[in-house]
C-alpha cells in the first residue's frame, strides 16, 4: 500500500481481514450465500498478505499467494497444514461461486468457511504478534 510503512500495511491488512469477515458472517444472516463465501475467502487472503509482509513479500496473485503460503508456513511448520488446506478450499469456492452460474452452495459450506476465516484470522493474529 502506496504511503505505508510495513507496520502500518499489516495493521490495514488484518483491519480489512476483519471486515471482510464481519461483511461473511452478514452475508450469512441475509442469505446471501455466494458473497458469504467469496468475503469469507478475502479475510483470509488479507490475513495471509499481512502475515506474508511480516517477512517481506509480497505476492500478486492468488494461487501465488497459496503457493508462497504454503512454502513459507506451511512446509517449514511455522503454521500448521490444516490452514493451508483451509485457504485453499476457501480459494477454490470463491471461484466456483464467482464463476460458474451452475454452483450452488449449501449454509454449511458457507459456515465452514466462515468458521475456517475465523480460526485463520486468530492464527495469522497470533503469529503476527
Amino acid at each position: 500500500m502506496p504511503g505505508l510503512d510495513e507496520k502500518a500495511t499489516v495493521h490495514e491488512l488484518l483491519r480489512k481481514s476483519e471486515q471482510r469477515l464481519a461483511a461473511a458472517r452478514y452475508l450469512l444472516e441475509e442469505g446471501f450465500y455466494e458473497d458469504s463465501a467469496n468475503r469469507a475467502y478475502y479475510s483470509m487472503f488479507f490475513a495471509a498478505t499481512a502475515l506474508l509482509l511480516t517477512r517481506g513479500i509480497t505476492i500478486r496473485t492468488h494461487r501465488g499467494l497459496i503457493a508462497t503460503f504454503g512454502s513459507e508456513f506451511i512446509q517449514t511448520g511455522f503454521i500448521d497444514p490444516e490452514f493451508g488446506k483451509a485457504l485453499r478450499i476457501a480459494e477454490e469456492l470463491r471461484e466456483e461461486v464467482d464463476y460458474s452460474i451452475l454452483r450452488v452452495l449449501l449454509i454449511e459450506e458457507v459456515q465452514a468457511v466462515i468458521n475456517d476465516a475465523e480460526r485463520f484470522l486468530e492464527k495469522t493474529k497470533e503469529k503476527i504478534r
